[in-house]
């Protein structure tokens, strides 16, 4: 067994070893596909963070309870 090749923990696929000593358990297809979905969801959940301003991401329940005010 090549000691610079280790699996992904979702498909099973190979992944290099540099990317797991960075901390990454999954392959890049993996995590691309768990990027977006954050990006997705991330994307519904902005308001505005005062009265008149910016958008801005509402990461928690409390960020979205004081929003505008």
């Amino acid at each position: 067994m090549d000691k610079s090749i280790v699996h992904c923990k979702q498909c099973g696929e190979e992944y290099n070893i540099k990317r797991a000593k960075l901390g990454y358990a999954v392959c890049l297809d993996c995590g691309d596909v768990k990027a977006s979905e954050i990006a997705e969801f991330r994307s519904k959940c902005s308001a505005p963070a005062f009265n008149k301003g910016t958008y801005q991401p509402m990461m928690t329940f409390d960020d979205a309870k004081w929003a505008g005010r």
